[in-house]
């Protein structure tokens, strides 16, 4: 009786862990449970793929002049020059800064310096006969002569499409989460603008005309009636052209009218602000290509870049202090390279964008006009460090699914400036809209008006004749990151350009699988979706990420999210430009990180081949609501961008207990046992009522016999009687 009872007991005991141990009839098929709410996908695991270093050798010690590819003899002379005759423009690569005993050097040989570029040790010399530019790179401490490039311009629906304003096919916008550029300045770098437009009004913070500025040669701007122009950002430029005008507006117009009501031709950040560089002189009104010489173009555009540099941080008169300096510099335009191939990314145009960048402005320049069969990049869109912008066609439409790349878009990569890195040839970075485009009208768009006749300017202009190219698609990007800034103020600019990549919508196949396995030579990493870059920066910001121990080499993409019955599974990819990805770690509402699984297959393949990884959760696990869930690749050097997204919990089954079902049969269990101890209690005491009972009668019995006196008798045998 006693091990039968014990046996109940115990098996009592046992029945809440049967209803852990049955947590796998509710485990969803296909999967085997790690914890509580966490899921292993079948063909996965909790090891990482090993993976070995990336076989590029990154050369970072040499300087660029030694491993540059315009100049493949090594001569300390662009090869294109090595065969020019008469008259070329030139300028000189000092590998120090140049100092006032270089340019008396110069002078003695009859040299004049036209500009100083010292953002890029340079300095430029103008027309100097070919002959003499082997003497030119003989001179002490010149380690490069290049030629001048030529300056070219590579401009509704475009605002929505890429996700700024919100419509009926994307309800929500960037806009949407509170932003709108406001307290960002963009350098609109270009042909001017007439900020009396109605939808650029109140926008000018600061201006500079790079031709005809204080220091200038006074007598060719003369033409323009006007005379020389303080460089000290009080001058405001208008525009003879219209492109600069047109540019400005689809990165920050507010779509005013003159009669005061609201139009859809917007730039995507309306409140941003203008620092308006002019880089064509104000002689005429035609093509930016036909101003008076080729050699004033390149200086007065380089001038304008360097003057950008020198007041990233200037505290403008007259404006509040959120409206100081510049943070965007935007290039809807290009410098030719006479190099065949294209620029590497060497020539002092384009490593003045990299100096615009390292001083805290992010640069958003056109990719170019050249379409599929272009030769290389020009100088400017080949920039190692800016955002370089291919244009898409939208046809015309706000949805995204039917936009292709656009025909005269310029196709990547640059050409190659052997550093041993093959990530910086991958330009363009991203894409956007850039065919027939609404334009905000300049002043001379009406036809007989003249900004320099007092009473004539732009304040009764609208928005009319579309026009397409790089040079419109670009800044529409200008407008996001003005987006992205105001929503995070911390983010530096490559940390901004990582964003716009991560966040791209990718199109069209990689096209070096091998090199980076989203990045396509006609849309870059993708779509620019400015949704998605906002939320990350917002993200970035609000959970007070440590944008320090970001390494932006660190990769991760997800390649979907969904809910399939009980099971919420996000699954992507990682892999690290440099070192490798030594884990993948996901966290629920902020708490503590834990390891993702990974897709069991080939290990010892290169850093830069992506590997799989699965974030699955069973929602039943999760208490009823939103939870949000936030994914990260860590690496020796940081971590990458974070991934976010957010799962409804069911709060079917709390996350604290095995099971809902054993939380059950335990409850049940013990009521049951209450019972049956009670019975059995029950039937001890009738026992031992009973047993009690037997005793008390066996005793009496025995007793009484004990007492009584035992009778002798004698049988006596009965006569019959007779009748």
């Amino acid at each position: 009786m006693r091990s039968t009872f014990a046996l109940i007991i115990v098996t009592l005991f046992m029945t809440p862990l049967a209803g852990a141990i049955g947590l796998g009839i509710d485990t969803p098929q296909g999967y085997s449970r790690i914890d509580d709410s966490q899921l292993l996908p079948a063909g996965y695991s909790n090891d990482i793929p090993l993976r070995i270093p990336s076989p590029f050798t990154f050369i970072v010690e040499q300087p660029w002049w030694e491993t540059t590819s315009s100049d493949l003899d090594r001569n300390g002379i662009f090869d294109s020059l090595q065969t020019a005759s008469g008259e070329v423009n030139v300028g000189l690569s000092y590998d120090h800064t140049p100092t006032e005993s270089d340019i008396a050097t110069l002078n003695s040989l009859g040299y004049e310096v036209q500009l100083e570029l010292l953002s890029v040790n340079a300095l430029l010399l103008g027309g100097v006969d070919a002959s003499q530019i082997f003497a030119l790179a003989e001179l002490e401490g010149v380690v490069m002569v290049e030629r001048y490039g030529s300056v070219v311009f590579f401009g509704d629906v475009q605002t929505t499409s890429i996700k700024a304003r919100n419509s009926t096919e994307y309800p929500v916008g960037a806009w949407d989460l509170g932003v709108s550029g406001k307290g960002v300045n963009i350098a609109m770098t270009d042909t001017g603008v007439d900020n009396e437009h109605p939808g650029l009004v109140d926008k000018f913070k600061a201006g500079f005309d790079s031709v005809c500025y204080l220091h200038s040669d006074v007598p060719r701007c003369l033409a323009a009636g006007l005379g020389a122009r303080e460089d000290d950002g009080s001058f405001d430029p208008d525009d003879g052209n219209q492109h600069g005008t047109a540019c400005i507006g689809m990165a920050s117009a507010t779509g005013l009218e003159a009669d005061g009501t609201q139009s859809n031709f917007t730039g995507s950040a309306p409140d941003a602000g203008l620092v308006d560089v002019r880089i064509g002189t104000d002689v005429g009104a035609g093509p930016f290509e036909n101003y008076l010489t080729e050699q004033e173009a390149y200086e007065s555009a380089m001038n304008g870049i360097q003057w950008i540099i020198d007041n990233a941080d200037t505290e403008w008169a007259g404006v509040e202090a959120e409206d100081y300096g510049i943070d965007i510099l935007s290039l809807s335009w290009g410098i030719t390279s006479h190099e065949t191939g294209g620029s590497d990314g060497a020539d002092m145009h384009s490593r003045l964008l990299d100096e615009a960048m390292e001083a805290g402005v992010i640069v958003s320049v056109a990719a170019g006009n050249d379409g599929p069969s272009n030769d290389g990049l020009s100088g400017m869109g080949s920039s190692s460090l800016s955002v370089t912008v291919g244009a898409t066609d939208d046809n015309n439409t706000i949805t995204r699914s039917d936009d292709t790349i656009a025909d005269y878009s310029s196709r990547g990569p640059r050409r190659d400036n052997g550093d041993g890195n093959p990530i910086d040839e991958l330009k363009p970075d991203v894409s956007a809209p850039g065919t027939d485009i609404i334009q905000s009208e300049a002043c001379v768009t009406s036809g007989g008006c003249n900004n320099n006749v007092p009473g004539q300017d732009a304040s009764d202009n609208s928005y009319t004749g579309r026009g397409s190219g790089t040079s419109y698609a670009t800044p529409a990007v200008s407008g996001v990151m003005a987006l992205m800034i105001e929503a995070n103020p911390d983010l530096e600019p490559l940390q901004i350009r990582e964003i716009l990549r991560v966040t791209a919508e990718p199109r069209g196949g990689a096209t070096y699988p091998e090199i980076d396995p989203i990045w396509n030579a006609s849309f870059g990493w993708g779509m620019v979706d400015a949704l998605a870059a906002v939320e990350m920066a917002i993200h970035l910001n609000m959970s007070e990420a440590d944008l320090d121990n970001l390494d932006l080499d660190m990769q991760l993409r997800g390649t979907f999210d969904e809910v399939n019955g009980s099971v919420y599974r996000i699954d992507g990819i990682a892999w690290a430009r440099t070192n490798t990805v030594s884990v993948v770690q996901y966290r629920i509402d902020g708490d503590d990180w834990i390891e993702a699984s990974y897709e069991i297959g080939e290990e010892g393949s290169t850093a830069l081949v992506p590997f799989n990884w699965s974030v699955a959760l069973d929602v039943n696990k999760l208490s009823k609501g939103d939870h949000s869930i936030e994914v990260r690749a860590v690496g020796p050097e940081g971590e990458s961008l974070p991934l976010t997204y957010t799962v409804m919990g069911t709060g079917m089954s709390t996350s604290d207990s095995s099971s809902s079902f054993g939380r059950i049969l335990f409850l049940g269990g013990l009521f049951l046992l209450v019972l049956v101890a009670g019975a059995m209690a029950s039937l001890k005491q009738i026992k031992e009522n009973a047993e009690s009972s037997s005793s008390t009668i066996t005793g009496e019995i025995e007793q009484q016999t004990q007492e009584e006196p035992v009778l002798d008798a004698e049988l006596v045998t009965e006569e019959p009687s007779s009748g």
